[in-house]
């Protein structure tokens, strides 16, 4: 499921450094297209400061839609967005100011698909999984605000410090950090494995993070049988399916990141032939 993308005007309501090189930008977007535009669990925004020295916009995910509402007869989106200052894009859009003017684009992508349980929803003992890695916790901490109140595990994993973990609502929030300064001490299948999944019996799995992690959350869910959906992330030049600059190799043929996902099913990703 995709949403019709619009090209809009938003303003900076708030930037601030939450950690080093990771800000929080809320932008203030115009809904031009009314209530379809309204950004869905899983969707980006293609973003560019005003002025900007890049020609091309940043893909950002959605973090938080914090809040909706009309002023003078426009309805607005109030969107938050954590942004990871790596290039000069994302630098420019990390030392925007409120106030200041970003171009946008958007919501753009598909959605996570909500669980498709075999039981009852069970707060005891949850069949959700839900796992990010570094900046790539914030599209699926947005989908986990979506669900039901402890009906999910969150598994984060991040180099030293955390963050974007304050609006979950999960059973239990696993962390492990590189260097081990928060929660245990390692990378992801310190704490999640084809064992962790039998034990605590999760029937469906939601990732994004860096691709070697999603290669190994692809291949212990193929192990343990169950199904992963998985949110790549691609340099992008449109955002719209244009260019053809984002595309992946799938079981299914070549798919478009930002057109046909950024959210696809793990059993149909080829890893290693990106």
């Amino acid at each position: 499921m995709s949403t019709k993308a619009a090209y809009t005007t938003g303003k900076v309501t708030h930037c601030s450094e939450i950690r080093p090189d990771i800000y929080s930008v809320k932008i203030e977007i115009p809904l031009v297209y009314g209530q379809e535009s309204i950004p869905l669990p899983g969707q980006f925004y293609m973003l560019r400061s005003r002025p900007s020295q890049t020609l091309l916009a940043r893909p950002i995910s959605v973090y938080q839609v914090s809040s909706e509402y009309i002023s003078e007869g426009q309805k607005f989106s109030s969107v938050e967005f954590l942004i990871l200052q790596k290039g000069q894009g994302t630098q420019q859009l990390c030392g925007t100011r409120t106030g200041d003017l970003v171009d946008v684009t958007g919501p753009v992508g598909n959605v996570f698909p909500l669980p498709d349980t075999p039981k009852p929803v069970s707060v005891e003992n949850p069949q959700i999984a839900i796992i990010g890695g570094g900046i790539g916790v914030a599209p699926v901490a947005g989908f986990a605000t979506s669900l039901v109140s402890s009906s999910y595990d969150f598994y984060a994993c991040f180099k030293n410090t955390s963050y974007g973990l304050e609006h979950l609502k999960a059973h239990k929030i696993f962390i492990t950090t590189d260097d081990g300064s928060v929660g245990v001490k390692g990378m992801l299948p310190a704490v999640f494995t084809e064992k962790t999944i039998a034990e605590k019996g999760y029937t469906v799995v939601y990732a994004c993070g860096p691709e070697p992690m999603l290669a190994y959350v692809q291949k212990v869910c193929e192990t343990a049988g169950i199904t992963c959906w998985l949110s790549m992330e691609r340099r992008m030049a449109c955002g719209v399916g244009a260019c053809l600059g984002c595309t992946i190799t799938t079981t299914e043929g070549n798919k478009r990141c930002c057109k046909d996902g950024p959210v696809f099913r793990g059993d149909i990703l080829q890893f290693g032939r990106q």
